[in-house]
């Protein structure tokens, strides 16, 4: 796959999503995914260097969450 970084011994990975591709990923605005990360209720994010980031991995699992739990 040619979005992969190679493997460092914790297998391959994906890149990190900025917050434009997880508002695309999930349909929503930036201004929402900024408001959820305030008030803690969206997909889990991390700080690099002082901007916020998503493992597209957590976000895909967080999605099925919500699917479970309100499916």
């Amino acid at each position: 796959m040619p979005n992969e970084i190679p493997d460092r011994g914790i297998g391959p990975v994906e890149p990190l999503w900025c917050a434009r591709d997880v508002s695309t990923f999930l349909n929503v605005s930036q201004a929402t995914l900024s408001r959820w990360r305030r008030e803690k209720a969206g997909p889990p994010f991390l700080q690099v260097g002082g901007v916020s980031r998503y493992n597209p991995v957590t976000v895909r699992a967080w999605v099925r969450e919500q699917e479970n739990a309100h499916g």
